[in-house]
């Protein structure tokens, strides 16, 4: 891919095509990614990695913060998960090199979220008993300042380069949209185009509702936690075919409408879309295998 302040130039990855696009703004919210795609951009990418173990593994159902040792204000988290999962992390790591599609921990990360959790347990998890883990990298500015990648700001930054592509990075999931709002806002000044004020605070997010209204809806109560208002249309799936409002894998509370309704209504454009983004059911590579089938069959039912 290449930027201009005026289009990108673009290939079609199912296809192989390229082409070109024409854009009165161009904005560049490619993570990691985003240094390579306009010049004076520079990052430093560091990985964070996740544990995966079974809820026997960690007694109890209440979520840990444990302190790093000598680290000022830097935590271990330990996440119960509604599917009965408990995720464990976070590490920081400069991510060095090339940046691949898909981060993989490392057996030293995967040591060191075991020692910090065993010094807060009475008896610790094992390395057999990580059923999976993933990592995620995080598109940090580079400021030119010593230190690790945990000594760099986690807030956001809005640039623009000489052709006029804004390029946002920095920040976190829970400040995407004050990071788009501030992007959008660099566009519209930096190529004079015509905006209101940004309505995205009073947006509400998709299946929003009161709780009152959502406590009458007609669907599992998972769906609802879920999905929200969209729940009822999940359930629907399950009219013609009951056994999607069945776990699709044996210990999992996973049903086969989420699977469904990611192929029909999400995007999904395979198993691997479905198993690893949408559901994460992924996460466990006996759980991928034993839903594979099901999400194979749902995504070649959405082609036909």
């Amino acid at each position: 891919m290449t930027l201009a302040g005026d289009g990108a130039l673009v290939r079609d990855e199912e296809s192989g095509r390229e082409f070109t696009v024409r854009a009165r703004a161009v904005v560049n919210a490619a993570g990691v990614w985003a240094g390579g795609l306009v010049d004076g951009v520079r990052l430093r990418p560091s990985r964070g990695t996740h544990l995966v173990v079974r809820p026997e593994t960690i007694p109890g159902r209440a979520g840990m913060q444990i302190p790093v040792p000598g680290e000022f204000g830097r935590f271990l988290l330990v996440l119960p998960q509604e599917d009965g999962r408990v995720y464990v992390g976070l590490t920081d790591e400069p991510a060095d090199g090339p940046v691949p599609d898909v981060p993989e921990p490392t057996a030293g990360e995967i040591g060191f979220l075991l020692d910090v959790l065993g010094a807060a347990l009475e008896v610790p998890v094992r390395p057999s008993d990580v059923v999976g883990a993933f990592a995620g990298l995080r598109p940090l500015l580079d400021t030119g300042a010593d230190g690790g990648t945990a000594d760099l700001s986690r807030r956001h930054a809005v640039l623009t380069s000489r052709d006029g592509v804004v390029t946002v990075v920095g920040g976190k999931l829970t400040t995407y949209r004050r990071m788009a709002q501030d992007a959008v806002d660099a566009a519209v000044r930096g190529r004079g185009l015509a905006a209101g004020p940004c309505r995205t605070a009073r947006i509400p997010l998709v299946g929003a509702a009161a709780p009152d209204l959502l406590a009458r809806l007609d669907a599992p109560q998972r769906l609802v936690r879920r999905y929200g208002a969209e729940a009822p249309l999940l359930a629907a799936l399950g009219a013609a075919d009951p056994a999607l409002l069945e776990p699709v894998v044996a210990g999992l509370p996973v049903l086969g409408a989420e699977l469904a309704w990611a192929v029909r209504h999400e995007g999904a454009l395979d198993a691997g879309d479905v198993l690893d983004r949408r559901t994460r059911i992924g996460l466990v590579a006996a759980d991928r295998a034993a839903a594979l089938p099901v999400a194979e069959a749902l995504t070649r039912a959405s082609v036909m």
